[in-house]
């Protein structure tokens, strides 16, 4: 299920992405608008921002050593710990600029949980 999941999502995003590659909404939900203001700030963290400087080794983003990782182990376990760090360190960062840096990362390990069991072998 999983390949063909993203094969779906692969084909919709590359028909609405804009030419200069940026991320966009394919539909914006009135009263949903600050949601995808957040999703998409975790979206740039870890495409272009200190995600990406850190973590990414020029792979794409289901490529990564958090999957790879999670491969071998057979567990998305290490995402869901490195989330809940992140989650656990943010209460005692002193601004709110750092405490949404932590939160926006701790949302990118979700989001590779989610990959990690769309790609899980027979799901």
């Amino acid at each position: 299920m999983g390949a063909e999941l993203m094969d779906e999502r692969e084909q919709a995003w590359a028909a609405s992405e804009p030419a200069d590659g940026t991320f966009q909404f394919s539909k914006v939900v009135p009263g949903y608008e600050r949601l995808m203001v957040v999703l998409d700030e975790a979206y740039q963290q870890a495409a272009v921002g200190k995600g990406a400087e850190r973590h990414g080794q020029d792979l794409p983003f289901e490529h990564q050593p958090m999957q790879q990782i999670s491969r071998l182990l057979d567990t998305d376990g290490g995402m869901a710990y490195q989330a809940i760090k992140k989650i656990q360190e943010t209460r005692r960062l002193p601004t709110v600029e750092r405490q949404k840096r932590e939160l926006l990362g701790a949302i990118n390990y979700l989001a590779g949980m989610v990959i990690y069991l769309e790609d899980k072998p027979g799901e």
